[in-house]
């Protein structure tokens, strides 16, 4: 395995050898003659027993059952914001001891990206987390391997991380169910009201909003008795949706409360979310499990949960690279673009046809009843119990502390 110094004067492993003849020919690298590599190695292994040894003595002695949770600020309103407060929620009422402070706990559950992983001191590590394209970032593979388990809540994205070199287990997310309860609704063209199409997490483009803000341009008439609601946390659109073009466009710049988001939804007719990467995808259940048909791709980890008798399917036209700004000029794989002449033809269709969109929606609010996060935590609840259960295992250390020195 190929070594170097770095400009500190410390030996780092680089076991990939592209990035060897980088760092090889940066200024204050150089390599070691193999007298220290032997010295090297020989003591890590002195000090991985001794990590290993003192791992095995702490949990004996001073470390409880329980789970430390690490993730996003308490109250957060990202994906990971609003999971893990649900997931939290959950837990506690199975009684299962669950923090943001460590106390020690045996278990620590890191839900979010893997970077904060090597902050972690409790004995057993679990990153539950996710990604949206076909490809994991290069970077995440050492530190999901450094856990002693990784959660994703779709098997598509077990695959994708799979493809990585990355074995997962797969324990879906799910909605609220105290939260998101079903509402009866009616024809809106017997009433003779507007059809409302509802559209939120607007203006990101991985959300799809430019495919519905196309879809329903083209297709519907500014004289139709037909509405798009667009809903964003942004405090104004990034670009001008002028009420005098639109009229039957409406936006909404705000951060709603839970209660508000469900007002919100049960004035509406019909989702549109013709997303271009989901890890899971929470608010689709969310919307249906309040009787609103939803307008979905068959495709990433939306499939955790599609079904064609209980929701309108869009079809993906081709691929596009994935783009992070976080990740920009990385190969972070693929995602989908969603046909925007299917999506006209889908939203026309349930326009017509209300009758038949409110029986689907019904047929969806009962369906999604199977992904809660209530089962979301039982699932958590038996395989931290299995953790418990287990011996630790003498892991060999991994080159995260390696590459990050180098870093």
């Amino acid at each position: 395995m190929p070594y170097l110094r770095n400009p500190k004067g410390r030996i780092v492993c680089i076991d990939k050898p592209n990035e060897y003849e980088k760092y090889l020919n940066t200024k204050g690298f150089e390599k070691i003659t193999p007298e220290e590599e032997r010295d090297f190695v020989m003591e890590r292994y002195k000090i991985a027993e001794k990590v290993t040894t003192r791992r095995e003595e702490v949990i004996q002695n001073n470390f409880v059952r329980g789970i430390y949770l690490s993730t996003v600020v308490e109250g957060g309103k990202d994906g990971y914001g609003v999971a893990s407060d649900k997931i939290v929620k959950e837990l506690v009422n199975l009684d299962v001891d669950i923090s943001r402070v460590f106390k020690k706990q045996l278990v620590g559950l890191l839900f979010h990206n893997p970077y904060s992983v090597l902050k972690m001191e409790n004995p057993f590590k679990v990153i539950y987390t996710m990604f949206e394209s076909t490809k994991i970032p290069d970077d995440w593979v050492k530190y999901l391997q450094s856990a002693d388990k990784v959660i994703v809540p779709s098997r598509w994205c077990r695959d994708v991380f799979k493809n990585s070199g990355v074995n997962a287990d797969v324990i879906p997310l799910g909605y609220d169910d105290d939260v998101y309860t079903f509402k009866e609704r009616e024809n809106k063209s017997e009433k003779h009201e507007p059809f409302v199409f509802l559209h939120y997490n607007a203006f990101n483009v991985r959300k799809g909003f430019l495919e519905v803000f196309k879809a329903f341009t083209q297709e519907f008439d500014k004289s139709e008795p037909v509405k798009l609601v667009l809903k964003t946390t942004l405090n104004s659109p990034p670009i001008p949706i002028i009420k005098d073009k639109y009229p039957n466009i409406e936006v909404i710049c705000k951060k709603y409360s839970e209660k508000e988001l469900v007002e919100l939804i049960h004035k509406s007719d019909c989702f549109v979310f013709p997303s271009r990467g989901e890890g899971f995808g929470m608010t689709p259940l969310e919307c249906m499990a309040t009787g609103l048909p939803a307008i979905v791709p068959n495709a990433h980890g939306i499939s955790e949960y599609f079904d064609k008798e209980c929701m309108y399917e869009v079809k993906v036209k081709e691929d596009c690279p994935a783009l992070y700004h976080k990740y920009k000029g990385e190969d972070v794989g693929k995602m989908v673009i969603c046909d925007v002449k299917d999506l006209r033809k889908k939203m026309r269709y349930i326009y017509e046809h209300q009758d038949e969109a409110l029986e689907m929606g019904k047929r969806a609010s009962r369906y999604v009843r199977q992904w809660t996060f209530r089962k979301t935590a039982i699932k958590l609840k038996q395989m931290v119990e299995e953790l418990y259960s287990k011996p630790i295992e003498k892991k060999a250390l991994t080159n995260v502390l390696q590459l990050s020195e180098v870093k």
